[in-house]
Order: C-alpha cells, then sequence, then structure tokens
C-alpha cells in the first residue's frame, strides 16, 4: 500500500481501506487525538484522499499494543482475551457503539492488558460436525459467534443460518457472483438497500462480514415470517425471490438449492 505523508511531515494522507485506528496505530498517537486534533466527530467515518493532522507525539500518549480485529470477533471477546474492561477497551479507541467494530480495523489496548489467550471457537455449537474445509479455516471459524449473536437477535435456527450461507459462499466475505450479488449471503445490491431502508432501517456495510451475517439473518426472519414459518419455502424465497415463488411457483434448481440447504442443515451444522 502507497501511504502519503509521514510522522516527520505532520501529515497523513488517508488511503483507501485505512481507518482511523490504524493510522493512530502507526504513528504512536492515540485515536482521540488524532480525531480531536482534525475536528472528527465519528471516528469510524474517514474518506481516502483526506490529509489528517497528526497531533504532537511528545504530547501524545506512547503507542499501546494493539489487535487487529478478525472476523467475527466482538469487542468482548478481545477485551476478555487481553484482561481489559469492555469500557476501558471502547474508550481507548473512540468506540461509542461497543457491538459494531469491523475486521481488520486496529485496535489500542489499554494499559493493563497482557498477552492475548487463544480465542474460543463459539457458544452452544458444536464445530466438530462442521466440513473438514470450514474446521481447517480459523478465520471462518471464527465467525461462529456472529452467526450464534445474529440468528438469535432475529430469531431463525442458527443451523439454518449457518447451512444456508455455507451453500451461498462457504463463509467467505469477499466472494462476489457474477450477477453481483455480496457476500457471506450472496445479498443483491437491491435486497441491502432494501433491508437497510425498509426491515433494519440502518446503513450498513455488505462487504463487512457482521453487517453481512446480520443481514442474511434478517432476511431469513422476514421470509420465515411470511411463509408460516416453513423453512423449506422461505430458503426457495432467499433463492429465487419470494414474490417469484409465489407467482411461477419453486423452479428445478431452487429445489435442487433447498434439498442441499436442508441436507447440510442435517449433516453438518
Amino acid at each position: 500500500m502507497a501511504v502519503a505523508g509521514s510522522a516527520a511531515t505532520g501529515s497523513h494522507t488517508v488511503s483507501s481501506g485505512e481507518t482511523l485506528s490504524q493510522i493512530a496505530a502507526r504513528y504512536g498517537v492515540s485515536v482521540t487525538a488524532l480525531a480531536q486534533a482534525n475536528g472528527i466527530a465519528d471516528v469510524h467515518r474517514i474518506l481516502a484522499g483526506q490529509t489528517l493532522t497528526l497531533p504532537d507525539a511528545a504530547a501524545s500518549p506512547a503507542a499501546p499494543p494493539t489487535h487487529e480485529v478478525a472476523p467475527g470477533e466482538t469487542l468482548s471477546q478481545i477485551a476478555a482475551r487481553y484482561g481489559v474492561g469492555v469500557a476501558a477497551l471502547a474508550q481507548a479507541n473512540g468506540i461509542s457503539d461497543v457491538h459494531r467494530i469491523r475486521a481488520g480495523e486496529a485496535l489500542a489496548i489499554p494499559s493493563g492488558g497482557g498477552t492475548a489467550a487463544a480465542p474460543a471457537r463459539g457458544g452452544g455449537t458444536d464445530t466438530s460436525r462442521f466440513p473438514a474445509r470450514l474446521q481447517a479455516s480459523p478465520e471462518r471459524l471464527a465467525l461462529v459467534p456472529r452467526f450464534e449473536h445474529w440468528a438469535a437477535t432475529s430469531g431463525v435456527p442458527v443451523d439454518l443460518l449457518m447451512a444456508m450461507t455455507w451453500l451461498e459462499s462457504g463463509w467467505q466475505n469477499d466472494v462476489v457472483s457474477s450477477a453481483g450479488a455480496i457476500g457471506i449471503g450472496q445479498l443483491m445490491p437491491d435486497t441491502v438497500t432494501w433491508l437497510e431502508d425498509i426491515v433494519i432501517r440502518e446503513p450498513l456495510d455488505p462487504h463487512d462480514p457482521d453487517d453481512n451475517i446480520r443481514m442474511s439473518a434478517r432476511y431469513l426472519r422476514w421470509l420465515l415470517d411470511r411463509t408460516g414459518g416453513d423453512a423449506a419455502t422461505a430458503l426457495a424465497g432467499y433463492y429465487q425471490g419470494l414474490g417469484a415463488v409465489r407467482s411461477s411457483g419453486v423452479f428445478p434448481s431452487t429445489r435442487v438449492y433447498v434439498a442441499d440447504v436442508l441436507f447440510f442443515r442435517d449433516r453438518y451444522f
């Protein structure tokens, strides 16, 4: 990654994909100090190409240890690993919503934090039944707690959500189909907009694993509500579109999709 600016010049030009916490960690300043020096109210919103003034390093605290957020990790899990409080970790990184952190974000660990312990794999989910490819992927196994969280929040069976998204993408959030479907749940852009504007009523990022799982779970809940809780019909609606299912019936390819999801659910999840 080409980065403009340096500590010596007192400025840094934001590159595409960079976060404020990553920049703060690079220059050895706190997120709060960097935000204050640039009049930034929302530490999660900076623009590529924006030039940031770097606060005087001598007046800023020394760079603390950092932790790069893995897909599916929560702030409470990270806090527990380093032996610090969630509130302290949030305050050290200018986080206002402790339920929203992004994969790839570099978090400063406040003083008192120790060496990270090994991460847990999840709550009540039996990961020993998972497909071998999934068991061999720590990055994808780290998503289990987020599946559990959003399934519980949306009131959908976690095994159904896991099986459906496994067939959709293999739990890979960088997958984009030829039709433009995005991420873990293979959500079409129009579906994302509809979920943001009508169903969830909150701006979300389908390229963020946590947001993608959240939207997939909520869409599945919406479908279950409109199909009398029938999993097969809800899955058909997810794949084909509920309107098309009602107007044209279930297509042969949709029947194969539904059968495959239900097989994976029974066999692996």
